[in-house]
């Protein structure tokens, strides 16, 4: 068995569980770890389907539901109705968590789940995430954390359950700086700006609204493809009445 003993006992003592499922590398080696200890039966993949989630992680979820046997309930979540979310002060993170965490926790008792768990490990503790207290509230559960993971450890486990690599990333709406209003207008621009090039990146790759400019955050491996891609970028930002500014990231 590859996954490690102390994960394997805690996954094992919940039995039946719900996983929130971002789409992102820490939540899938869950997935495929509650899979591999529990078997397809015990486990149900719970994604929050909102303006927030891109088009590349949806269609990556559906390929690990493919190939795990096992098919994620996508949860319609309408956070845009939200006015405390979306008009992005400090506390938009909880706001969201809290909304998202209530309405996937109810879906997966529904569904017969004794325990709803996500991803969250010890290097998530060294960053400011305020949705750790929503998540707190609502009893969500971190296997991780549990069993003293971090990022290195679950790239490691993630390695030998087949997840590949895959850039640190979060939602659309961490692209939007607090203060400035939430819109699905800027939501779609962002989106139509990452979209393209998300497939192929192979570092931290971000487009972030300014006043009246687009900043585009890339690793240096990506600096070709993002060289190759500068026309394309440009019409899509200037479409809107955006200039763009390049930002190269060393890592």
């Amino acid at each position: 068995m590859s996954v490690p003993r102390m994960l394997k006992q805690n996954l094992l003592d919940r039995g039946r569980c719900g996983i929130l499922f971002s789409g992102g590398h820490d939540s899938e080696v869950l997935l495929r770890s509650a899979v591999s200890v529990l078997g397809t039966s015990n486990v149900f993949p719970f994604t929050a389907d909102t303006e927030l989630l891109a088009a590349f992680y949806r269609k990556h979820i559906r390929s690990i539901d493919e190939e795990l046997s096992i098919e994620t309930v996508f949860v319609p979540v309408d956070l845009m109705s939200c006015r405390e979310f979306t008009q992005n002060t400090d506390m938009r993170c909880y706001i969201c968590k809290k909304e998202l965490y209530a309405r996937l926790k109810a879906e997966a008792v529904a569904r017969g789940c004794d325990t709803v768990m996500d991803g969250t490990n010890t290097d998530d503790l060294s960053e400011h995430r305020p949705g750790l207290a929503a998540a707190a509230e609502m009893g969500i559960v971190h296997p991780f954390l549990e069993a003293c993971m971090g990022k290195e450890n679950i790239a490691e486990l993630g390695a030998l359950l087949g997840a590949g690599e895959c850039p640190s990333d979060s939602c659309l709406a961490t692209r939007i700086p607090r203060g400035i209003m939430i819109t699905s207008g800027l939501l779609t621009l962002i989106e139509s700006m990452e979209a393209p090039l998300r497939p192929s990146v192979k570092g931290r790759f971000r487009v972030i609204v300014g006043i009246g400019s687009l900043h585009i955050h890339y690793s240096v491996i990506d600096e070709l493809l993002i060289e190759n891609s500068l026309d394309e970028l440009k019409r899509i930002a200037e479409k809107s009445g955006y200039e763009i500014e390049l930002h190269l990231q060393e890592l």
